[in-house]
């Protein structure tokens, strides 16, 4: 089958109409009806159903416009490599970094990146820690900066440490617990609890935590996976908890009004790792990327 009408037909999947798609595409009406027709005459049946709001895939369109999207995302590629190569760079890194990460440490690593750029382009994904890895193996993404002490068989996946850090429960920063020292956990009952989703990168991390605080009462009443200033900002303003990464806040303490609980016990690690596969852990780009990041976490004092 032609690719050409695969990837028409996932435009018009992406945009529910066969008008938008043929305006897209800067193609008739006709052209893409006859592409669709090609299609479910190969395939025996439709690829395509009207409904009231446009037109949506049948499963086995769902299936094929999938792989119109892949074709259109390596043709993206494809251009974007040659523009790169116009300009002078020589390849491209794959970067997938953690929700938590993104909003502390690696917005500013990748501003001094533009400072001094290197000679490759950098496509910046980001994800919790289970899809990144999952994407590493998958071929999609060249490097994860996710969570080291992350249960993978040592033959798929690549693993360094790059900063060790551990978990406290923060509060916002005119919070009465802020300024306590060796406070009991059960004084942490009545507030109410936001947990960030996989924050350790393993399953239910939080429920046992809890558990293992005393806590087993205690019913979280937001649970954020995803954007995690949102959790810094019902930090600041309610009288609420959640557990979060020491070291990797940093000095973000101040800049989100958030401060640590002095709890009279440790809570569990969470260190850092950089995480690629073993054969793109020798690229010259990958080298490169991983020591301007240990450089850069050497200079605001991680490692």
């Amino acid at each position: 089958m032609d690719p050409k009408f695969l990837t028409q037909l996932a435009v018009i999947v992406e945009l529910g109409s066969v008008t938008k798609a043929a305006q897209k595409l800067n193609v008739t009406q006709p052209t893409l009806s006859r592409s669709i027709k090609v299609i479910e005459d190969r395939v025996g049946g439709a690829v395509l159903v009207r409904g009231r709001y446009g037109v949506a895939p049948t499963e086995i369109g769902e299936r094929l416009a999938e792989e119109g999207r892949a074709i259109l995302r390596r043709s993206d590629r494809a251009r974007n490599a040659i523009q790169e190569f116009m300009h002078g760079l020589t390849g491209e890194i794959r970067v997938g970094v953690g929700p938590m990460i993104a909003a502390t440490i690696m917005g500013d690593f990748f501003s001094s990146t533009i400072k001094t750029p290197p000679s490759y382009s950098l496509k910046i994904h980001c994800d919790v820690a289970s899809r990144l890895t999952l994407r590493l193996k998958e071929d999609q993404l060249d490097i994860a900066i996710a969570p080291y002490d992350l249960n993978m068989p040592e033959d798929e996946l690549h693993r360094e440490k790059l900063f060790s850090d551990k978990l406290a429960i923060f509060v916002g920063k005119d919070d009465p617990l802020a300024g306590k020292s060796a406070v009991p956990p059960k004084m942490l009952a009545s507030y109410q609890w936001v947990t960030v989703g996989e924050i350790s990168g393993l399953f239910d991390l939080n429920r046992e935590t809890l558990d293992w605080l005393g806590l087993s009462e205690v019913t979280p009443l937001i649970e954020n996976t995803g954007e995690v200033t949102m959790t810094f900002r019902m930090l600041e303003k309610t009288r609420a908890c959640s557990m979060l990464p020491f070291r990797m806040l940093g000095t973000h303490q101040k800049r989100f009004r958030i401060a640590p609980v002095d709890l009279d016990v440790d809570l569990p690690t969470r260190n850092i790792g950089f995480w690629t596969t073993a054969a793109a852990r020798n690229r010259l780009e990958v080298i490169d990327f991983f020591d301007r990041l240990q450089t850069y976490l050497s200079e605001i004092g991680l490692i």
